[in-house]
């Protein structure tokens, strides 16, 4: 039984080891300094061309971030550009709103004292305006 204890041991290590090296392969990492090795990002044992290369990398990927800023800060000022002319037309509207909504209570109003009043004369052309109403509305959508 000890034996077989020991040999899975030695092969879950070896497996271990195995999966390190293949994470180390996918990354692109070396086994830690300690063991004498230099990982790749260590400026200090990089050479002057190493060491332009990432420049020339970085100067790129920073120009790249320029222009994604730029475009954002133009869709950003489009965004506010169009939130200041709904404010406008919002205003516009709510306006225009008020001024029918006074309209309508004005309109309310009168019909509320011609309702009062007893006087038949009101009522018959009340009555008279309806049926022209649905008559021309009956008309209009007929003869269509």
């Amino acid at each position: 039984m000890a034996y077989n204890n020991t040999n899975y041991r030695q092969r879950q290590q070896q497996q271990q080891q195995q999966g390190t090296w293949q994470r180390n392969q996918l990354f692109g990492e070396t086994p830690s300094s300690s063991s004498g090795r230099s990982t790749p990002h260590d400026p200090s044992r990089m050479t002057d061309r190493d060491l332009l290369s990432l420049e020339s990398q970085n100067d790129e990927e920073l120009s790249g971030l320029h222009s994604k800023v730029a475009m954002l800060k133009k869709i950003t000022m489009d965004i506010g550009h169009e939130v200041r002319e709904s404010t406008v037309f919002l205003g516009d509207l709510d306006q225009d709103f008020g001024r029918t909504g006074g309209l309508l209570n004005t309109t309310y109003t009168k019909l509320k004292v011609m309702a009062s009043t007893q006087n038949g004369r009101y009522m018959c052309y009340m009555v008279s305006f309806c049926v022209f109403v649905f008559i021309f509305a009956y008309v209009f959508i007929y003869r269509r």
